[in-house]
């Protein structure tokens, strides 16, 4: 759900820059519908400035995808219809692909859901580096 580009690299593009998961706003259960989309537009106008910040000031380039408040609306519905989240991430760069405020979403939830990491793409890696992983 999410993908990070640099658009120059002088941190380690190796390792990716733990973006914060928008949050779906509290006691968004008993709301109205009319309330609901409000509180999560509140939220999630919120949410888009701090990454207007980290873009301009960490250089950082994100993708339609992570300023779409539908994509996240999605999510926020499959987390709470969940008992496991599931990352798919790739084995030649595991931790780019890592969303580990994802992970903390996941257990802030009631009750918290247990995390998994699948690393796809393992027939790309050496056998040494299978078994590191």
């Amino acid at each position: 759900a999410r993908a990070v580009m640099a658009a120059e690299a002088p941190r380690d593009a190796s390792v990716a820059t733990d973006l914060p998961v928008p949050r779906r706003p509290a006691g968004a259960v008993g709301m109205d519908p009319a309330e609901l989309d409000e509180a999560e537009r509140s939220a999630f106008l919120a949410w888009r400035r701090g990454l207007a910040t980290l873009e301009e000031e960490g250089g950082e380039c994100l993708t339609p995808y992570e300023k779409n408040l539908e994509v996240w609306r999605q999510l926020w519905r499959v987390l709470e219809r969940s008992q496991l989240v599931v990352q798919i991430v790739d084995a030649r760069n595991p931790l780019l692909f890592r969303s580990v405020d994802l992970e903390r979403s996941a257990g802030e939830a009631s009750p918290p859901r247990p995390c998994v990491l699948l690393v796809n793409k393992a027939d790309l890696l050496s056998a040494e580096q299978r078994a590191a992983w």
